[in-house]
């Protein structure tokens, strides 16, 4: 079972259709200014879920769904298209049979069918928050309701974290009945099992007190390990004086009631030890361990661990830069098993290196207030003249373009475009470089007063052909001849009537050997091949295989721009 795709109608100010396409795994950041959409649109998305009624602050995203742009609006309708087997189909109605008893003759009735669709579609009205199902032929409205949530209930899970709305209680309440597990309970619980499959918190209150503190030890030094290995990815400050201590308290009043209580021990340089609640730490730190916690043991993960939905609402915003740039990698590593959306104000986590531009996403409304999920391509911004490739984004982030940034590199590269970007980067290898993708030949002209203005040292890269020789002409009378001597380069220039373009720098046989590697088409486009290229786990591999001819254009390339 897997989702294929979303369609939100009506949800808030989310007038619709609109449509949100998952591939099997995969990486969607969506950026906007305040207050156009964003997090209603992970709001949403979360909503489609029954078993998630409850979570999010309560249900936060359950609350005030109407569109509020409208006088008289249609009830908010979040539909899932899902695919799944006939096996698949039957199971839930096996589930259904045995925990629906009033319907026990449907269920039955459905798993003795010999014709069921592959995909199907599953409407939630979100103010009656009831199902159907369509193509129309699983009986009437109560019938498909509880079909629909028995498919759901085997479904990959969708998770929401919100980073400023979820709390971390100083004490976890642990119910007298297991079945009772629930949000920060169910992930203490799943923190057990991992440790030791007969282990659970559930039953601490009934051993004796010399065997509950061997397991609380064995558990502690299970999650501390986990938190140190994770910790490598982040560094936020000194974790080697940190750890976790657990500890299990029961009340003496009746009924008792029982508790998880966790702290974090920091050790001075006496070794001496202090106690603190982990919202005494540092934001960094409470989100680290929040977002930690909920990764490695989240029993619903656990029990499906691919084709997940995770949906994050500004992660990381109290992390430094360089911890930001590690978390856009590991959210990058998780979206190869499952489908991440994630909301960002910060241009740290929509690294080039990591994020394919085309899968960026913009959040605006139109002049009626409605939500609209657009492409970088399709993005309607008020800026005249787009000098970047990624001049969206930043306009997107209200952001301008950061000295800070380049400061520090011995050379910033300003190309055409973003396919000149992947070419040189795949080449680059250790060279002290940075490069900074234009939209054209013309918008390299903006950068160059950029980088005058700041002082750093820089080249303007042009094709050689005629546009681009125009336009390295132009910008050497503006600039002049000082400037264009030093930082104004082309190509080098070819034999082949003194053309040349980034695509020349390729063997053509090595393009069809990465085609082939990569399973694209035959025809695929130069443009087409190098993306899949840049973003793929091997491209280290492809590169070094790659001719001679190849890596001597380049090296000619790096030669002609003075970096060796």
């Amino acid at each position: 079972m897997r989702y294929k795709r979303f369609v939100i109608k009506d949800y808030r100010a989310i007038i619709g259709p609109l449509e949100i396409k998952l591939d099997k795994a995969g990486l969607t950041p969506i950026v906007g200014v305040n207050e156009s959409g964003k997090t209603t649109i992970l709001h949403a998305l979360f909503a489609f879920d029954h078993l998630n009624d409850d979570l999010n602050d309560g249900g936060r995203h359950l609350k005030d769904v109407a569109n509020l742009y409208r006088t008289s609006p249609p009830s908010a309708c979040v539909v899932a298209e899902i695919e799944l087997t006939k096996g698949e189909l039957k199971r839930a109605a096996s589930a259904g049979e045995k925990q629906v008893e009033r319907q026990k003759a449907y269920f039955q009735w459905l798993q003795r069918r010999t014709k069921l669709p592959g995909i199907i579609q599953i409407y939630r009205d979100l103010t009656t928050r009831k199902y159907i199902i369509r193509p129309d032929e699983f009986g009437d409205a109560d019938q498909q309701d509880s079909l629909a949530r028995q498919i759901i209930s085997q479904m990959p899970y969708i998770l929401y974290f919100d980073d400023f709305r979820d709390k971390i209680p100083e004490r976890i309440p642990v119910s007298a009945d297991a079945e009772d597990s629930s949000g920060w309970t169910a992930i203490i619980e799943q923190l057990f099992k991992q440790t030791d499959a007969s282990f659970s918190v559930y039953k601490l209150a009934g051993l004796e007190d010399r065997q509950r503190k061997t397991v609380l030890a064995k558990v502690e030094r299970a999650l501390n390990d986990t938190l140190t290995r994770e910790w490598a990815t982040f560094r936020l400050d000194d974790r080697e004086a940190l750890k976790i201590k657990i500890s299990f308290e029961q009340e003496s009043v009746r009924p008792a009631r029982c508790f998880i209580k966790l702290d974090v021990v920091e050790t001075d340089i006496s070794g001496d030890e202090h106690y603190f609640y982990i919202s005494d730490r540092s934001k960094g730190f409470y989100w680290f361990f929040n977002f930690v916690m909920k990764l490695e043991f989240n029993p619903k993960l656990v029990a499906n661990q691919s084709h997940s939905i995770y949906l994050l609402d500004e992660p990381g915003s109290y992390l430094h830069a360089l911890a930001q740039r590690k978390l856009c990698r590991k959210l990058s590593q998780i979206s190869e098993k499952n489908w991440v959306a994630y909301c960002t104000h910060s241009h740290y986590l929509l690294d080039p290196e990591v994020i394919p531009v085309n899968k960026i996403k913009v959040a605006q409304k139109d002049g009626n207030g409605n939500v609209e999920l657009v492409s970088i391509a399709a993005y309607d911004d008020s800026v005249s003249e787009r000098r970047s490739a990624l001049q969206p984004v930043l306009d997107a982030l209200q952001i301008k373009p950061f000295a800070l940034d380049l400061i520090g590199k011995q050379l910033t590269v300003i190309t055409e475009g973003i396919y000149d970007y992947f070419a040189i980067e795949l080449f680059r290898n250790d060279r002290p470089i940075f490069v900074l993708p234009s939209v054209g030949a013309d918008s390299i002209k903006f950068y160059i007063s950029l980088m005058i203005a700041w002082q750093i040292d820089f080249r303007a890269l042009w094709d050689n052909d005629p546009e681009g020789r125009e336009r390295h002409r132009q910008a050497a009378q503006f600039f002049g001849e000082e400037i264009a001597g030093r930082c104004l380069k082309l190509l080098p220039a070819t034999s082949m009537n003194g053309r040349r373009i980034m695509q020349n720098l390729f063997n053509g046989q090595d393009l069809a050997n990465v085609r082939v590697e990569l399973g694209l088409s035959g025809n695929c486009s130069f443009e087409r091949t190098l993306h899949a290229l840049f973003y793929s786990s091997r491209k280290a591999e492809l590169v070094k295989n790659m001719t001679e001819q190849t890596k001597a254009s380049f090296a000619e390339l790096f030669d002609s721009l003075a970096l060796e």
